[in-house]
């Protein structure tokens, strides 16, 4: 597959500073993150200021706009992993097409379904077409045709101060 790449010309901190100039929130975020990295607050400030992020990707927000960039010419396979379902393609599947990885699980009937685990057993029957994350403290359970909005999922909780702990 032969892929032209854009890439930022000059100087080391040309990316940083064509955030600066698209995207000011996004920069303002990042530099308060980096204002605290190292410190007892770094994992605070750091999901404070994530979760203020507007989720524009670089390619639209500074590569499709800069007059700072050039496009190479290289050849390698590609994928933007952004979305669990592009993960699948990465992962091995069992023979109805199921993915289970850092737990065990006991599955009847269950048919494309990813299961992404921590350190429990996780049992299902009957599901298809299925995300299943199972973390420490939390449990996320929906179709794969919806997990474009784990997101806005997200977003919500952030503003509800029951769900601190969990962010």
């Amino acid at each position: 597959m032969r892929i032209y790449y854009p890439t930022l010309v000059n100087n080391d901190d040309r990316l940083l500073r064509e955030i600066k100039k698209y995207l000011p929130d996004l920069y303002k975020n990042l530099m308060r993150m980096y204002e605290y990295i190292g410190t007892e607050k770094e994992e605070e400030i750091i999901n404070e200021e994530y979760s203020k992020i507007d989720g524009i990707s670089i390619d639209f927000g500074v590569m499709q706009r800069t007059h700072r960039a050039v496009v190479l010419e290289t050849s390698f396979d590609w994928d933007d992993i952004g979305s669990f379902v592009s993960l699948e393609r990465f992962l091995n599947h069992d023979e109805n097409s199921n993915i289970v990885t850092g737990c065990k699980a006991g599955l009847l009937d269950v048919y494309n379904t990813m299961i992404l685990g921590d350190k429990r057993l996780i049992s299902a029957i009957g599901l298809k077409d299925m995300l299943i994350v199972d973390t420490e403290d939390a449990l996320l359970i929906c179709p794969k045709d919806r997990c474009q909005q784990i997101k806005e999922l997200v977003k919500d909780l952030y503003k509800k101060d029951e769900f601190e702990r969990f962010m």
